[in-house]
C-alpha cells in the first residue's frame, strides 16, 4: 500500500446511467440489482430538463417530443425514484445516490447527484443559475454536485464548456463512456456516437491546461437498465468506508479514476500525496510511485 492510501480501500461504481424512468429500457429497480451484481455504488440517472433545446427547428420535431415526453415522464415519478433509491442504500454493502441530467448546448450536459435521496429536478435555464439553486440546497444540507460528460464533443453541441466550469460544484469529469473517451485528441475510442467527431477544446487534458482542477471519473451513460456495463466505463474511488459519506468525501476529495471495464486497482502518488491531491509547494526532489493490480473479479 503506497503511502497516502493507508485506511482507504477501492469501490467501484457507476453514477451515470439511464433506464425506463425517463427514456430508456428497463426499470429502476432492474438497474439497482444489476448494479448490485458487480458494483459497490451507483446512481441511476433519469433525463431530466433541457432549457436550450433547438424547438423551433421542424427537422427535430420528433426528437424534441421524445425528449420532452421523457422529461415529463421522470417529474411524474421522481418520488418513485428517490423512494427505490433510498431503499438500495445499504451502508457497508451497497451505496446509491440520487440523480438527474440537465442538458444543455451551450454549457454542455451535466449529471446532478445529490448526496442521498433527496432533491428536486431543477428546471435552470442555465449552468450559473442551477449551481445556484444547488447552493439552496446545500444551504438546507442537502448537498449536489454537477458532472459533466461527453464533455469532448464540440462546444455548442452539449460538450463542455470551460468558461463556465467552477470546482466547487464539479470535482469530477467524466471522460469515458459509451460515448467515447475524452481526456486526449489521441485518446482511443473517440466520441462519435451523437455529437462527434472529437474537439480539442472539450478534452480533459485542454482543461487541465487551463488550470482547472478536477478528477477524472468513467460511467457508462447507457440507457438499458444495466449499470457498469463491461466497456463503456465505471469509476474506481479511494474512500474510507462503502458508506454515502465515504463514497462522497472521496468524489470530494478527487480520490477517483477512470476504468473502461475491468475492475483494475491502481494508486499512485507524489511525496506521498495520493490522486487527486493538490501540492501547492513542489519540491526539487520530487518522488512518484505507482501501483496497480490485475482485473479484481470479486465484488
Amino acid at each position: 500500500m503506497i503511502e497516502g492510501y493507508k485506511g482507504l480501500k477501492v469501490y467501484y461504481g457507476d453514477i451515470h446511467n439511464h433506464c425506463g424512468i425517463s427514456y430508456g429500457h428497463g426499470t429502476i429497480e432492474d438497474a439497482f440489482a444489476n448494479a448490485r451484481l458487480q458494483l459497490n455504488f451507483c446512481s441511476v440517472t433519469g433525463h431530466g430538463y433541457w432549457p436550450d433545446m433547438p424547438r423551433d427547428e421542424e427537422r427535430l420535431r420528433e426528437i424534441v417530443r421524445y425528449h420532452e415526453e421523457g422529461f415529463a415522464k421522470l417529474r411524474r415519478g421522481w418520488e418513485h425514484v428517490k423512494a427505490v433509491t433510498e431503499a438500495n442504500n445499504e451502508e457497508g454493502k451497497f451505496v446509491t445516490f440520487l440523480s438527474y441530467e440537465w442538458h444543455c448546448m451551450r454549457s454542455g450536459d451535466h449529471t446532478i447527484i445529490y448526496k442521498g435521496s433527496e432533491g428536486d429536478i431543477i428546471p435552470a435555464s442555465t449552468l450559473s443559475e442551477l449551481k445556484s439553486k444547488l447552493s439552496e440546497f446545500r444551504r438546507r444540507g442537502v448537498d449536489a454536485m454537477a458532472m459533466p460528460h461527453h464533455i469532448s464533443y464540440p462546444r455548442g453541441y452539449r460538450g463542455i464548456n470551460w468558461a463556465d466550469f467552477t470546482p466547487d460544484f464539479t470535482p469530477v469529469v467524466e471522460i469515458v463512456s459509451m460515448h467515447g473517451c475524452s481526456e486526449s485528441d489521441d485518446a482511443p475510442y473517440p466520441p462519435l456516437h451523437t455529437m462527434g467527431p472529437r474537439d480539442h477544446e472539450g478534452t480533459a487534458q485542454y482543461g487541465l491546461a487551463l488550470g482547472h482542477i478536477f478528477g477524472f471519473v468513467g460511467n457508462t451513460d447507457h440507457h438499458s437498465a444495466h449499470p457498469g456495463s463491461y466497456g463503456c466505463g465505471r469509476t474506481g474511488v479511494w474512500a474510507e468506508s462503502l458508506t454515502r459519506d465515504g463514497i462522497w468525501e472521496a468524489f470530494q476529495k478527487r480520490r477517483t479514476y477512470a476504468l473502461t471495464g475491468d475492475r483494475i486497482e491502481l494508486q499512485f502518488a507524489i511525496n506521498g500525496k495520493p490522486m487527486g491531491s493538490v501540492i501547492t509547494k513542489p519540491t526539487k526532489g520530487q518522488g512518484t510511485r505507482v501501483e496497480g493490480q490485475e482485473t479484481r473479479d470479486e465484488k
